[in-house]
């Protein structure tokens, strides 16, 4: 059975091509690990987990990598704001890895309350901070970086296929830029759209992680971590990333500029980085505003369990959204899939019986929707 997947890398529906036949290696973004994960955030692991299943369904050997961010990404995708980590550790008068354990181990109680398989590899950014300083070496060699305020900046102005992810023109960006009003974020950038790649001069002070490097003493940029651990444990080319909308006009569009700006000639010659982008719409609540922790108007799985839903009745509910199209939260769409998912399960418990416990035996380890034995 041919497998299709909707490309964001072009925004056109194609079949599936594995690299290596019978093989699937893909990277998912993983989450920040600073607060809970809101029922939005969850969204993006129930795609991938109906991904991660779909493949080995059809008979796929695969290799799936998530990261966990503990460090580097701050309040602003674009090299603004505070460090996300030491933001929630000052407020809290605990240390950074404290919060990262503390979170990382709440987002895999509500991975695993979610019937979401684990993926085969999980990397924490501050246990790969070698490959990055490496990766960055390549980049800088390559001759895509610059000095300036202490910091090294990846300049987008000497990657040509910048924002092909997106469909953004640098030179529209750029002109843009100079007929509107813009808050100068950055007066080191030589271009709006440059981000860092490792920082030695912090915007705020005190970092609480630091590393020794060859631009000096410092921490990496938050896009710099998915390039070096997905090409650690997935090579150089692989098929699969996915990740938030969100992601697509900055997160990813900068993974991919600085993953191809370390190519050798004979890298590019190969292909790509990611021959396949998958990205999920938001959540959004009563048809108005997607879900986020700085609006502060999420919900957590726990606050679904504290009004009486199963985890399994929200897997339900989000199930009966294309994951490409904004699911619309609200209570009466959760009753919906908990009564839907009720009726569900009867009927697998009737194929049970009549199978006198053992085809429905296995029907129940393999479903999504039925609790792990």
């Amino acid at each position: 059975m041919a497998l299709k997947l909707f490309n964001t890398m072009g925004k056109k529906l194609q079949e599936f091509v594995p690299l290596q036949e019978g093989f699937c290696g893909f990277y998912g973004c993983g989450p920040t690990v600073y607060n809970y994960a809101h029922i939005g955030n969850l969204r993006a692991y129930v795609f991938l987990d109906t991904l991660d299943r779909t493949l080995t369904f059809l008979g796929y050997k695969k290799k799936h990598v998530m990261n966990i961010t503990d460090i580097g990404h701050l309040t602003g995708d674009a090299d603004d704001g505070e460090d996300k980590m030491l933001k929630t550790a000052k407020e809290r008068q605990q240390s950074v890895l404290d919060i990262a354990k503390f979170y990382t181990d709440a987002f895999f109680n509500d991975i695993d309350r979610l019937n979401i398989l684990r993926p085969d590899v999980v990397c924490k950014a501050t246990d790969h901070v070698p490959e990055m300083i490496e990766l960055i070496k390549k980049i800088e060699e390559n001759g895509h970086t610059y000095m300036a305020g202490g910091n090294l900046y990846y300049d987008v102005s000497t990657y040509p296929d910048y924002g092909k992810l997106a469909n953004l023109n640098l030179d529209d960006l750029q002109a843009g830029a100079g007929k509107r009003k813009v808050v100068v974020v950055d007066q080191n950038k030589r271009n709006p759209q440059d981000f860092v790649l490792w920082f030695t001069k912090s915007k705020f002070e005190e970092q609480a992680l630091v590393w020794d490097s060859p631009w000096g003493k410092g921490y990496p940029g938050w896009h710099i971590e998915c390039s070096a651990m997905s090409m650690k444990y997935l090579g150089k080319h692989f098929d699969i990333h996915t990740g938030g909308i969100d992601h697509v006009p900055v997160h990813h569009t900068n993974e991919i500029a600085q993953s191809e700006g370390s190519f050798s000639a004979e890298d590019r010659a190969a292909g790509p980085w990611v021959n396949y982008w998958l990205h999920n719409a938001f959540l959004v609540i009563e048809g108005a505003t997607k879900m986020s922790k700085s609006a502060g108007n999420f919900l957590t799985l726990q606050s679904l369990v504290d009004k009486g839903y199963d985890p399994l009745d929200y897997r339900y509910f989000l199930l009966g959204a294309h994951y490409r199209s904004p699911a619309n939260f609200s209570w009466n769409s959760m009753d919906s899939a908990k009564n839907s998912r009720a009726s569900l399960v009867k009927r697998a418990a009737k194929v049970y019986e009549a199978a006198g416990g053992k085809e429905a035996g296995a029907l129940g380890e393999k479903s999504a929707f039925c609790k792990r034995p």
